[in-house]
C-alpha cells in the first residue's frame, strides 16, 4: 500500500488549503453546500479567500475590518447552501456582520423529505495576469461548515476548464443547477442563481487531475429522485460511518465472508445494531479515546481531532492479485436514509484503480495506518433503558422541521426616533405543543433579548420591538426546549426581510469604522494586495501608516492610490463605495470619521475616475 494513502491521519490538510487559490490565480466565485453551519466560518471564508494567508480563525474573527473587507472583497461572489434549520444561533464575534451574509447564505430543504446532507465546495479560479486558462477545484468533504473538531475526510480535485464536455461531471453539475429549486420560504438570491449555474457550466467541461493511484473517477448524488447510489459489493468491504441503519449494512456486505468485512463507527450507534447484523463483521471497531490527532482546521496548536465524523466506503472487487479497489467517498452515512432509499441529498466520489496501488480493504485499517487510532467495540454486558433524550431530540426536531418549513417574514416599520420596529408574521399558522417551549429574538441581540412565543403565530404577527438600524437583520435566533427533560435545541432561522431601510448597510459600516484610525486602516487594506493588506490589518496596523497627521507620514496610502488609478481603478472604486456609505459619520468623539484632508484629496481622485466606474 503506497505511503500516502488518503487514510492515513498523517496525510492531513488545513481547511484554508482548499480555498486557497493556485499560485498566479485569484478566486473568481465559489459555492458550498453544508448540513449545518455557524456564522463565525461563513465570516472566516472571505476574508481566508481574499488575503490568501489568515494567520488563524481567533485573529480574523477578533478583527472586524479583516471580516468585514472579506465580505466587501468576495462576499457577492460566494453562494452557500444549508440546511433550514442548521444554522448556530450565537455567532462570537461581529454579530452586526452576519447580516451581510444574508443574500450569501440559502436555506434550502431536501426534496424527498429528508436531510439536505452535502457537503462540497466548488471553486473557480482565474488568472491574475488575464491569460491562461480557467480553473476549478471540487473538494468534497464530509464535514461541515463549522468548528466540529470530529475526525473528517476530504477529497480536493483540481481541474482545467475545456471545451469538451465531460459526461462523468454530470452529477456533480447537475447538484448545482438544482440547489436554487430547493429553497424553502424565501427565494434563493439571483446572484446565488448565476454563481450555481455558471459553475454548472464550468463542470460539465472540466477535466480534473486524479490523484496518485486512481485510474478513474465517478460522482453520484442521491436524493434529487433518481434511484440511489450505493457502493457496490466486492469481495472485501471496508465500511467507515459514524451513523448506521441495519438495513444499509446489510445491503453492503450481501453474500460477503465475514472475514473479509470491516466496520468502524460510535459506539453509541454500534450498540443500538442487531447483533446478527454485526455478526456480519469480522472486525469491528471504534475510535480510541486515547487517540489524539492535531485539528485539521485551523493550525490553532495542541488542538486535538475528537469523535468520528468522515464516511468512507472501500470496496475489493475481483480475485487478488489483480483487484481493484474502489474508495468512496462523501458525506453519506451507511444508512438507508443516505443510501437505500433517497430522501436525503447526499454527494459521493469514488476513486478506482488497481489494488496494489490504492491499497486492499484490509491495508486501510492496519496498525501502521488507521489501525493504530482503534480498537475493537466491546458490546454492553447490559441492556440499556431506553434514553428519554432520544425521544426528546424527536420531539425538538419536528418543531424545528415545522418552522423551518414556514414562510416566516420580519416587516420593518421606522420609528419616530428613528429606530426599526420589527413584527415577525408566518405564512401559515404555527403551534407549538404544550411538551415545548420556544423563545426566539434578533440574532444581532443575543438571546438575553428572547422573547417567548406563547400563542399560534400567523399572519397577524408577534412584535419583536424596537431596534437600531445596524441591528436589523433577517436571522432570527431560536431555542426549543422540552418541558419533559430540559433538553434544547438552539439554533439560526433565516426569514424573508420586507420594508428594510436602503440605509441599513451603511449603519453597519459606521458601526465598525468608528473613528480616524479605523477608517485609515480601511482604507489601507483596500488599497493593498490582499496578501499584504491582510497581514498589516491583522497585526494591528503595525508599520506606522495609522499615526496620520499628514500624507508626509502616510505616503504610502497616496502612492497606492495613484497606483490604482493609473490601473484598472478597482480600489478606487471601493473607496467611493465606502465614502459613500460613511457620509459625515462621526465617532464618538465627536470628529468626522473621515479625515477631512482625505476627504479634500479624495474628491481630487474622484474627479479624474472614469465615469463608468462610479457608483452613486
Amino acid at each position: 500500500m503506497p505511503s500516502d494513502s488518503p487514510l492515513d491521519p498523517e496525510n492531513r490538510a488545513l481547511y484554508g488549503e482548499i480555498l486557497r487559490a493556485p499560485p498566479g490565480y485569484e478566486v473568481d466565485m465559489a459555492l458550498a453546500t453544508t448540513y449545518s453551519l455557524d456564522f463565525e466560518t461563513a465570516l472566516v471564508i472571505p476574508a481566508t479567500m481574499a488575503f490568501q494567508a489568515a494567520e488563524s480563525r481567533a485573529q480574523v474573527l477578533d478583527t472586524p475590518l479583516a471580516l468585514l473587507d472579506g465580505l466587501e472583497r468576495l462576499a457577492e461572489r460566494v453562494a452557500i447552501f444549508c440546511e433550514a434549520g442548521r444554522i448556530a444561533a450565537q455567532p462570537r464575534a461581529a454579530n452586526r456582520l452576519t447580516a451581510l451574509l444574508e443574500d450569501t447564505v440559502t436555506e434550502v430543504l431536501a426534496p424527498q423529505g429528508g436531510a439536505f446532507h452535502p457537503k462540497i465546495w466548488v471553486l473557480r479560479f482565474v488568472p491574475l495576469t488575464g491569460t491562461g486558462p480557467v480553473r476549478l477545484r471540487l473538494a468534497i468533504l464530509s464535514r461541515n461548515l463549522t468548528t466540529d473538531r470530529s475526525w473528517d475526510l476530504s477529497l480536493s480535485l483540481d481541474g482545467e476548464v475545456t471545451e469538451a464536455a465531460q459526461v462523468d461531471n454530470a452529477p456533480i453539475s447537475a447538484l448545482l443547477r438544482a440547489l436554487p429549486g430547493l429553497e424553502r420560504g424565501r427565494p434563493t438570491p439571483a446572484r446565488n442563481r448565476k454563481i450555481a449555474e455558471a459553475l454548472a457550466r464550468d463542470v460539465d467541461r472540466t477535466v480534473w487531475t486524479l490523484p496518485e493511484g486512481a485510474r478513474r473517477l465517478r460522482f453520484a448524488v442521491n436524493g434529487l429522485g433518481q434511484p440511489p447510489f450505493r457502493p457496490k459489493v466486492g469481495r472485501a468491504m471496508g465500511i467507515i460511518s459514524p451513523f448506521l441503519s441495519p438495513e444499509a449494512l446489510v445491503q453492503l456486505t450481501k453474500d460477503l465472508d465475514p472475514n473479509e468485512c470491516w466496520l468502524l463507527s460510535r459506539a453509541e450507534e454500534l450498540a443500538q445494531m442487531p447483533p446478527d447484523v454485526l455478526a456480519r463483521f469480522g472486525q469491528v471497531m471504534v475510535l480510541d479515546d486515547l487517540a489524539e490527532t492535531e485539528d485539521g482546521e485551523e493550525a490553532e496548536a495542541n488542538s486535538a481531532a475528537m469523535g468520528l465524523h468522515a464516511k468512507v466506503f472501500v470496496t475489493e472487487r475481483y480475485p487478488r492479485p489483480e483487484s481493484t479497489t474502489d474508495l468512496t467517498v462523501g458525506s453519506g452515512n451507511a444508512t438507508a436514509a443516505a443510501l437505500l432509499n433517497g430522501s436525503n441529498v447526499e454527494v459521493f466520489a469514488t476513486l478506482s484503480g488497481p489494488s496494489r496501488r490504492m491499497g486492499w480493504v484490509s491495508d486501510h485499517i492496519a496498525p501502521e495506518r488507521l489501525g493504530r487510532f482503534l480498537r475493537p467495540w466491546q458490546a454492553p454486558t447490559t441492556l440499556q433503558a431506553p434514553d428519554p433524550a432520544i425521544a426528546a431530540d424527536a420531539r425538538l426536531d419536528a418543531m424545528r422541521q415545522a418552522l423551518a418549513a414556514a414562510d416566516l417574514s420580519l416587516r420593518c416599520t421606522p420609528t419616530e426616533d428613528g429606530r426599526i420596529a420589527l413584527t415577525l408574521t408566518a405564512g401559515g399558522s404555527i403551534v407549538l405543543t404544550q411538551a415545548l417551549r420556544a423563545e426566539l429574538w434578533p440574532l444581532t441581540l443575543g438571546p438575553n433579548h428572547a422573547l417567548t412565543l406563547t400563542a399560534p403565530l400567523g399572519r397577524t404577527g408577534l412584535p419583536l420591538g424596537q431596534f437600531a438600524l445596524a441591528d436589523v437583520t433577517r436571522w432570527l435566533g431560536l431555542r426549543l426546549t422540552d418541558l419533559e427533560t430540559g433538553a434544547e435545541m438552539v439554533f439560526t432561522l433565516g426569514t424573508t426581510l420586507k420594508d428594510l431601510p436602503e440605509a441599513r448597510t451603511a449603519e453597519i459600516l459606521r458601526s465598525i469604522i468608528e473613528n480616524r484610525e479605523a477608517f485609515l486602516r480601511y482604507i489601507r487594506l483596500l488599497l493593498g494586495d490582499p496578501q499584504t493588506a491582510g497581514q498589516i490589518i491583522l497585526q494591528g496596523g503595525q508599520g506606522g501608516f495609522l499615526g496620520f497627521a499628514g500624507f508626509a507620514d502616510d505616503a504610502p496610502i497616496l502612492e497606492d492610490m495613484v497606483r490604482s488609478l493609473s490601473g484598472d481603478g478597482r480600489r478606487l472604486r471601493d473607496i467611493e463605495r465606502l465614502m459613500s456609505r460613511l457620509g459625515d459619520a462621526k465617532g464618538a468623539d465627536g470628529e468626522p470619521v473621515i479625515p477631512p484632508r482625505f476627504a479634500a484629496l479624495w474628491e481630487v481622485f474622484r474627479s479624474v475616475l472614469p465615469k463608468e466606474g462610479r457608483r452613486g
